[in-house]
């Protein structure tokens, strides 16, 4: 069984406030050392790479739940549902390395495609954006170097699914925090020698190679290289798993597309559209907001190889109380720092001598109620996912579609602009996913809200009761 321990929820914590680290401490020195118009191309790249990681498809976390099971016993992948195992059941190492070596024939793929479309589509976005690569110094040299991180970030994305499948929690989260570390140093380093953006983006490519060095070092430990000698690769089984796994994987990653376009399709199109001062500050909102998500949904997201590993034991009481309890640390933290983004937000920027402001109230505090929203209805959504279904495809195309369609009409033929642009977003979102998928978990495990927030609140008290003994 793969369990978190409380070394794990410490590691995680520590992750994620060194990949809030890395945007908190430089964001202060980009915003007062860069111009607004290298500014909103930092926002704009930003935007393109959340794209372009839409051809992942959906494999990392189909490699991650299904390594995730064959760590717990299973000896066969299902393409819907999951085996559930007895206690006894070993790990067929035939089967985990064959997997391991589908997924790195998938991103090594997949990573190839990503630098073609970004050579030609985006380099075509980024000339347009930049009134032919002249706004913004070393434009094509910015460019080029953040093609090549995104191709070796992407190659090297399927160790972080081998970790967390392995249920090495702890050690996944050391490898993001050493390359957070270095990406931190040098970005700063390069950004007081006068680099600029170009110097962001180098430290970005050098970052990936440490993320994946460090990665493999826990991974391939001597013990489990052991384990795994003289197996050979079943290739047949490797084109086995790869149709296994794309038959969701195909499904989520248009779940994620769809979700791109509710999410960050706003930005790509307001490159478009808007000036760069509303760009900047737009950009600065959804970076702010996307630290407190990461913060609020840390345990949740740490939590997921347990999830995976309690749908496989057939363990459904201990599933509902760990997620209720994951769910209520992300309420709690969610709305703390949102409460402390609009009320301390502006004051902060002012006081950093930043060249670009926060939007108005107003704006902010509707944003945070549709991020809050999006985010509590995407935990009971990938609840769903861990018994390896997919139901909510259709729905989200659907509102991507008419979130994207949306965004541009809002555009393109009104004065409303970015206030109009989030209201799209919280429009198409409450009328179904905000509401449906919350309800298809609590009809399955037979609970309402307010006993799930009671069973959250029990759990807390629990885990509390256990730490001072």
């Amino acid at each position: 069984m793969i369990l978190l321990s409380k070394k794990d929820v410490v590691w995680s914590y520590i992750a994620q406030f060194f990949k809030i680290a890395s945007g908190i401490l430089i964001l202060p020195i980009i915003l007062r050392m860069l111009t607004t118009e290298e500014i909103a191309l930092n926002y704009l790249l930003a935007s393109i790479v959340a794209m372009v990681g839409l051809l992942d498809f959906g494999f990392s976390p189909q490699f991650g739940r299904n390594i995730t099971y064959i760590f717990s016993g299973a000896q066969e992948l299902k393409r819907e549902g999951i085996q559930v195992v007895s206690k006894h059941q070993g790990i067929n190492y035939k089967l985990l390395v064959t997997m391991i070596e589908t997924a790195r024939y998938v991103y090594l793929r997949i990573a190839f495609l990503v630098v073609l479309l970004l050579a030609t589509l985006g380099t075509w976005y980024i000339y347009k954006v930049t009134n032919g690569l002249t706004s913004v110094d070393n434009a094509v040299l910015i460019w080029g170097v953040t093609i090549l991180s995104c191709f070796f970030n992407f190659y090297y994305a399927y160790f972080d699914s081998l970790l967390i499948g392995r249920g090495l929690i702890k050690e996944a989260k050391k490898a993001a925090i050493f390359s957070k570390l270095v990406y931190i140093a040098l970005a700063i380093s390069f950004l007081y020698l006068g680099l600029g953006l170009l110097g962001v983006a180098i430290s970005s490519l050098i970052s990936a190679f440490v993320y994946r060095t460090v990665c493999y070092f826990y991974f391939y430990d001597n013990a489990f290289l052991k384990l795994i000698e003289g197996i050979q690769i079943d290739m047949l089984k490797r084109q086995e798993l790869f149709k296994t796994l794309w038959h969701n994987a195909r499904k989520l990653g248009l779940v994620f597309l769809s979700a791109y376009a509710i999410n960050n399709f706003s930005i790509f199109l307001a490159g478009l559209y808007l000036d760069s001062d509303t760009i900047a500050s737009y950009g600065v909102l959804m970076q702010l907001t996307g630290i407190i998500t990461t913060v609020s949904s840390t345990l949740f997201m740490s939590l997921n190889p347990t999830f995976s590993a309690l749908r496989t034991s057939g363990d459904n009481h201990k599933l509902v109380r760990v997620f209720a309890f994951s769910m209520n640390v992300y309420y709690v933290l969610f709305i703390l720092g949102a409460f402390i983004l609009v009320v301390f937000g502006p004051g902060i920027l002012h006081l950093l001598g930043a060249n670009v402001i926060l939007p108005s109230a107003t704006i902010m505090v509707v944003y945070s109620l549709i991020v809050f929203f999006e985010g509590n209805h995407s935990g009971y959504a990938t609840l769903i996912v861990t018994n390896n279904q997919v139901p909510f495809l259709k729905s989200s195309v659907i509102a991507g579609v008419f979130v994207a369609l949306g965004d541009y009409i809002i555009l393109a033929f009104t004065p409303y602009g970015l206030l109009g642009l989030i209201l799209v977003q919280g429009i198409v979102q409450l009328g179904y996913a905000n509401w449906k998928w919350p309800w298809v978990i609590c009809k399955e495990f037979k609970f309402n809200f307010f006993s799930f927030l009671r069973m959250g609140i029990d759990e807390s008290i629990h885990k509390v009761r256990n730490i001072n003994a």
